[in-house]
This record gives C-alpha cells, sequence and structure tokens, in this order.
C-alpha cells in the first residue's frame, strides 16, 4: 500500500482518482517502481515537482522526512519574490500497513498580503485551493483553531459552496489547549453541531505544540498526551468521547471514505474502460513492426491493398457485416449515399407546382392561349409541355449539382479514411492512397456529368410511349367534370324538385345518371 501528500492551512483529503487534478495545481508523480520491502520497515521519498525541475530524496525515517520537507520548501520558496510556489511538493510513503489515499495540504486561507508579497498572492492561493475543493471526489477537512471566532473562518462558507449537501465535509477543530477560560461553552456549541452545523459534524483533536515538536515528542506519545488532555479537561471531558481525537477522526474518515468509493466507483469504472479503450486504439497506432525485406514488403502491400479494395467494395454494395464497417458507422459509403439520394429527391419534389391553386390554372391557362396554332380544336399545341418541363428542370439543377458534388466528397473521405482505419501505423501510405483515390474520382467527373446532362436531356421531352399522360389527363377531366356535375344536380334539386325524403334522394339520383350517361358521351 502506498499514501502520497502534496504539501502546500485548509486540508482537503480525497480517494484515489482515475484523473489528475486540473490546472493550477500540477499533476500526480507517476507511481513509483520499488521492491516491497520486508514488513517491519517502511519507505518514504519525496520529490520536488514544477516545470522542467524535479528533485527527489529517499529517505527511511520520518525525522529525515521532516528535515527533507523543510530543504524542499526552502527551495521552493526561495527564488520565488513573495515568498510563495504553485509548485507541488509530493510524499510517497510506502508502507504494508497504511492506507491507499491521497492526502493533500493545501496553504492557509490568504486575506491580505504582508510586506514584500504582491497582492496576486491572494488570488493565486484561492485559485489553488478551489482547484481542489471543486472535485466532487475530494473529501474536505475544515481545519478551524478552536481559539479563534467560527464567525471568521471562511473555510467553511467556502465548502458549502462546492458541498452544498455537505456529503463529503467534516470539520476539524484544533488547538484546543489554547482556548481561554469562560470560551468553553462556543467551542463546545460547535463541536455538538450546534453552531455552524455540519452534515458530518465536527472532530476536535490536538496535536503536538512546537515544544514538544523541538522535544522529538514521538507520535505514539502525542497521541497519549492528547488522550489525557482530553480526560482532564474539566468542560472538554463532558464531550461526546466519539467527538474527540486523532483516533476517531481516522474512524470518520475512514468510513467516509469507504462510502464516497461506493457512490463514485461506477463512474471511476466507467473512466477506467475508457482510458483503456484509448490505450487499446493508441496501441492499434502502433500496429505490428513494419517488414524490411523488399519481397516481405511486396507481399505485405498486396495483402493491404486486396483487404482495402474488398472492404471498399463491400461499403459501396451496403454490405457492412463484419470487419471496421460493422464498428464504424462512419465508413458506410452507401449508406451515407442514400441519405444524399433522399435529400435530393424531397428537394426535387419540393419545386412540384401546386396543380390544383387557382394561380396555377390561371397561369397555364395564359400560356395554353398563347402557344395557340394550327393545332385542331380542343387540342393542345404540343410545344407547351416542351416549354413547360424545360423551365421547371431548370429548378432541378442545383440540388442536383449539390447532391453530385456531396456524393464525390463522400467518396473521397470515406476511401482514404478507410485505409487509415486499416492500417494507421502507415500514414504515408495512407495519403498515397488517399492522392490515388481522389485523381480517381476527378477522372469520372466529366463521365458523371456527361450522365448527368443525358438525363436532363431525357427528361426534357414530356412524351413516352405508355398511356401514362393520356390516363391522368383522363382522370383530370372525369374529375372535374364530377365535381361540374354535382354542382348542376344539387342546384336542380334545390330549384325544381317538389318531392320530400326518399323520394326526393331517388329522382336525383336519376337525374344524375341520365346527366352523366349522354353529357359523358358528348365529354
Amino acid at each position: 500500500m502506498s499514501s502520497e501528500w502534496p504539501l502546500g492551512g485548509s486540508w482537503a483529503l480525497g480517494h484515489p482518482q482515475s484523473t489528475p487534478p486540473p490546472p493550477p495545481p500540477p499533476p500526480p508523480p507517476p507511481p513509483l517502481v520499488w521492491k516491497p520491502p520486508p514488513p517491519s520497515i517502511s519507505r518514504s521519498q519525496a520529490n520536488r515537482r514544477g516545470g522542467a525541475d524535479t528533485q527527489t530524496r529517499s529517505v527511511a525515517s520520518p525525522g529525515q522526512l521532516t528535515d527533507v520537507i523543510v530543504k524542499l520548501t526552502d527551495a521552493l520558496t526561495a527564488s520565488q519574490p513573495y515568498g510563495f510556489s504553485q509548485d507541488a511538493i509530493v510524499i510517497h510513503v510506502t508502507a504494508p500497513d497504511v492506507p491507499d489515499l491521497t492526502l493533500i495540504d493545501l496553504p492557509g486561507i490568504v486575506r491580505t498580503s504582508t510586506s514584500g508579497q504582491d497582492s496576486s498572492v491572494i488570488q493565486e492561493v484561492n485559485n489553488l485551493i478551489n482547484s481542489y475543493l471543486i472535485q466532487e471526489r475530494t473529501i474536505i477537512l475544515a481545519v478551524l483553531p478552536a481559539n479563534q471566532d467560527i464567525a471568521t473562518c471562511d473555510i467553511l462558507e467556502r465548502a458549502a459552496q462546492v458541498d452544498p449537501t455537505g456529503e463529503r465535509t467534516i470539520g476539524v477543530l484544533t488547538k484546543p489547549d489554547l482556548v481561554g477560560p469562560g470560551s468553553e461553552d462556543e467551542v463546545i456549541a460547535v463541536l455538538n453541531n450546534v453552531s455552524k452545523p455540519l452534515k458530518l459534524g465536527y472532530v476536535m483533536v490536538k496535536n503536538r505544540t512546537q515544544k514538544e515538536l523541538a522535544d522529538g515528542q514521538s507520535l505514539s506519545d502525542a497521541k497519549e498526551t492528547e488522550a489525557k488532555f482530553f480526560a482532564d479537561h474539566a468542560i472538554f471531558s463532558r464531550s461526546n468521547p466519539l467527538n474527540l481525537g486523532v483516533a476517531n477522526l481516522t474512524i470518520r474518515l475512514t468510513d467516509l471514505l469507504v462510502r464516497r468509493i461506493k457512490t463514485v466507483l461506477p463512474v471511476m469504472k466507467f473512466e477506467v474502460q475508457e482510458m483503456q479503450a484509448e490505450a487499446g486504439r493508441q496501441l492499434t497506432l502502433i500496429g505490428r513492426e513494419a517488414p524490411t525485406a523488399p519481397l516481405e514488403r511486396m507481399n505485405m502491400l498486396m495483402k493491404l491493398v486486396a483487404e482495402y479494395c474488398a472492404l471498399l467494395r463491400n461499403a459501396v454494395r451496403g454490405d457492412y457485416r463484419a470487419g471496421i464497417l460493422a464498428d464504424k458507422p462512419n465508413l458506410r459509403l452507401r449508406t451515407i449515399a442514400d441519405k444524399t439520394f433522399r435529400i435530393l429527391g424531397d428537394k426535387i419534389r419540393e419545386t412540384q407546382p401546386d396543380f390544383d391553386s387557382p394561380a396555377f390554372s390561371t397561369t397555364l391557362e395564359a400560356e395554353i392561349r398563347g402557344l395557340r396554332g394550327r393545332e385542331l380544336p380542343g387540342l393542345v399545341n404540343s410545344y407547351f409541355f416542351y416549354s413547360f418541363m424545360v423551365t421547371k428542370l431548370e429548378d432541378w439543377r442545383e440540388p442536383v449539382d449539390t447532391a453530385r458534388q456531396e456524393v464525390f466528397d463522400t467518396v473521397n473521405a470515406i476511401g482514404a479514411n478507410l485505409f487509415r482505419e486499416l492500417c494507421p501505423q502507415y500514414p504515408y501510405l495512407a495519403n498515397c492512397v488517399a492522392t490515388v483515390l481522389k485523381g480517381w474520382v476527378e477522372r469520372h467527373v466529366p463521365v458523371m456529368e456527361t450522365r448527368i446532362e443525358e438525363a436532363f436531356k431525357q427528361e426534357e421531352d414530356p412524351f413516352v410511349s405508355t398511356n401514362e399522360l393520356s390516363d391522368e389527363i383522363v382522370r383530370v377531366r372525369a374529375e372535374r367534370f364530377d365535381r361540374a356535375l354535382n354542382v348542376v344536380v344539387k342546384a336542380a334539386g334545390e330549384g325544381s324538385s317538389k318531392k320530400k325524403g326518399a323520394a326526393a334522394v331517388e329522382e336525383l339520383d336519376a337525374f344524375k345518371n341520365h346527366m352523366s350517361e349522354h353529357l359523358g358521351q358528348w365529354y
């Protein structure tokens, strides 16, 4: 197991993440390669990470680690004009009995700049703190000195902004030995979650004093000193013991950490799968080692070209059952081309006149009268159909040209991308194939344009060898005749019939049949 502390306070505790924290903090260092030590030994490594400069120190004891941290801190801040650096000190602690987590000690909140500091340091520190607090997988330990008024500590307000539900914020009261007589009740109100309550509550701890640190007090002795302090204190000893001590804080954090891991584990699993898939794609790009012998190169090239041609034929035919075409919808040429043709058909249908509108009938009648010549009475001059079709065909030019260009662009793009997907490890070869394909398409542009012009010429001739046109004319005439007959019959029935009920209906039907028989023959 290993623990990692980027040191910088406010504290932020987070479980392992699948992605590094966003800027401005530097990304966490890569895992260290090491041989597992014997169970009774722990090892630590501390390094300074910032820009291109990385310093690494290996230590074997907590005392040595403290000295290294001090030296690295001095090295980081000595070159900075304001005594503040955004570089990180990252500590890897490796031992069989430590938890696998990341602990981040952030700088204390800066409210005003001191002598020699620029005012921009306030915003820099705020940005650094917020960049960690905003991460949903970070557990926030809001450290509050017990000897200060909680109203003056804005870390809780910051935590509430990024964690409004309080699911990942724990308050930690420190320096209980500095609380003045008579101020204990206010501290107890905060500790009991009465004043400024948090969903996860508060824990009070007593750390080693500066003198105890100077005297070299060990961590085990510090725990005993903390326990004796709370047990002997006149006020704090009456508090809930579960809210006192580093041990209880550890229990709370462990429980919270487990719950947070369970909550985000499905998301982390998905992210790991995405990273694994991306790694697979990158490995595919690398591909197998290219052959060096001329004959082997020629054989491989022939195989690639043959496979490419087979895939291209299947893409044109719409056969996507296996291989790259099954996994890449953007390479399915027939599907994309069919979509272009459907759009072309819709645009051509939009040019169809409204044959039932009075305006069309008026225009049509004027054009027919304007072409009167030597035709027999009751017949229409055939040149009318030519002029009508030529006018309408011009409306098809633009959508046809657009569809033609889209098809050519689609063939070029899919043909080039298909080879890149087939052998991504040979980008230069893919570019050569794309150039050859583009040349082939450009050579066939005149052929396609000639075929399109031939189709337009055929459409300009409205006469066909079938009876479709005459049948359609008869149908339209019959519909108009029926409408006119119904109007006459209705008028006749309303004006002259003296019968009522079924007899009147029977009389109108007989009259209608008589009119249809005689007028229909004449018509």
